[in-house]
This record gives structure tokens, sequence and C-alpha cells, in this order.
């Protein structure tokens, strides 16, 4: 009888330990349900940054996209102005010839003239006219001149206006990308929290699926991260922009060719991946 009792009474000191170890793991399940929640809780918050800085992301894309369009204009235009200026060089180039073949022609005349003996009435006429000749020839030079200087103040104008939108576009380029480079952080975030998370659920339960929603989730945000670092560097090389200006030559930085291929590629279909997993 007394074996009996012992047995009984080591069967309740077993249910006794059982039942420890029982509420022990109930405090860790309720220890691993709070984390989870802080978790998901942590997740919309990043959801909620994630869409915000996406917004201003779309904004600045609209607004460069303005730029380039008034940088493509202004580039045609200071290209037509720069075959026009080109072709009055030209012509002023050769007007100077041909006024200075004149002028030696004329010199040659009035030094024959100031050395002639006799002065009748053709000669003081013919001297008459050569100098009407060399004070029209003064005042032509005086507007070519003028008409040279306004052309040039007007080239300059338009080269200053193009470089100042220039710098506004390389400006507005350098801050979309500080965006990306804090999109990509805060996914890193969010995807080391996931990491884990799963290792968690990975300790606790040895059935863990590789098609749960936080692998789905983590997933999307590696391909988000993906696709954004190779669109980093396509942007760096579409808008790697330089205002080269040699002499009285205006190379645009834009021609007609490429004018479709400036577009920024945004993760569009990445995003709505993410949005509607936790919506």
């Amino acid at each position: 009888m007394s074996s009996l009792e012992q047995q009984i009474k080591e069967i309740e000191n077993n249910i006794i330990v059982k039942e420890g170890k029982i509420q022990s793991l109930l405090k860790d399940i309720e220890e691993i349900k709070n984390k989870s929640q802080l978790y998901y809780e942590n997740l919309i918050d990043q959801q909620d940054i994630l869409l915000k800085k996406k917004k201003k992301n779309i904004l600045l894309e609209l607004k460069i996209n303005n730029l380039i369009k008034n940088n493509i204009k202004t580039s045609k235009n200071i290209h037509h102005v720069n075959i026009h200026i080109n072709c009055l060089f030209d012509e002023l180039k050769n007007t100077k010839c041909d006024i200075k073949e004149k002028y030696n022609k004329f010199n040659n005349i009035f030094y024959f003239l100031d050395n002639y003996k006799k002065c009748d009435n053709n000669i003081i006429l013919i001297t008459s006219i050569l100098k009407n000749f060399s004070i029209k020839k003064n005042e032509h030079n005086i507007l070519l001149k003028s008409l040279l200087d306004k052309n040039t103040n007007k080239k300059n104008k338009l080269v200053n206006n193009i470089k100042e939108i220039n710098s506004n576009i390389n400006n507005i380029i350098s801050n979309i990308l500080i965006l990306d480079e804090q999109i990509i952080s805060n996914l890193n975030k969010i995807k080391n929290v996931i990491y884990d998370n799963l290792n968690i659920y990975q300790e606790e339960n040895e059935k863990y699926q590789q098609n749960s929603e936080m692998n789905i989730c983590l997933n999307i945000i590696n391909k988000i991260i993906e696709k954004q670092q190779n669109d980093n560097n396509t942007f760096l090389h579409i808008y790697n922009i330089s205002d080269n200006i040699h002499n009285n030559i205006i190379i645009s930085p834009y021609k007609k060719d490429n004018a479709e291929k400036l577009q920024l590629e945004l993760n569009t279909q990445e995003f709505l991946e993410l949005e509607n997993f936790f919506s």
C-alpha cells in the first residue's frame, strides 16, 4: 500500500511539474503575441511613411518632367538663335572683308588726290563723294556693331537661363535621390523586423509554411528594394547633364531624338502590391 501511495505521490509531483511547464509556455506564448502585435503596429507605421514618401516622389517627378519640357523648349530656342548668330557672323565677316578692300582703294584714291596739283571742280566733286561714302561707311559700321552687341547680349541671356534651369533640375534630382535612399533604408528596417518575426515563429513552430503572409510581404519588399536601386542607377545615367559652352557655339544638353526617353520610373506596381497586402 505504501508503494501505491508513493506512486500516486510521484504522479502528483509530475503533474505539478507539467503544470509549471504549461504555465511557462503560456507566458512565452503571451509574450510572443505581444511582440507580434508590436511588429504589426511597426509595419503599419512604416506603411504610412512609405505612402507619404511615394506621394512626394510622384509630385517631384511631375515637377521634373515640367522642367525637362521647359528645358527642351529653351534648348531648341538656343539652337535656333545660335544658327542665326552664326549666319550673322558669316555675313559680318564677308561685309568686313568687302569694306576693308573698298577702304584700301579709297585710301589710295585720297592719296592720289591729295598729291594731285590740279584742283578743278571734278576733283572737288569726287573728293566730296568719297568723303560722304566714308561717312556712310562709318555709320554702317556703327550699326553693324550695335546689332552684333544686341545679338550677343540676347545669346548670353539665353545661356544664363539654361544654366539656371539645369541647376534647378540637378537640385531636384538630388532631393529625389535622398528620398529614394530614405525609402530603401525604411524598407530594409521593415525587412529586418519581418526576418526577426519569422525567426521567432520558426523557433516556436516546426511546421512553418514558406508561403505565409509575412514571407509574401518580405518578397514584395525585396522586389521594391531591388527595382528602386536599379531605377536610381538609370536615373543618374539619364540626368548626367553638363552645360558645355565654348566661344560662340552653344551645345544643347538635349536632342530631339531622345526626348521621349527622359522619363522617371517608379515602383508603381510593387508599391500597389504592398498597399494591397496591408489593406
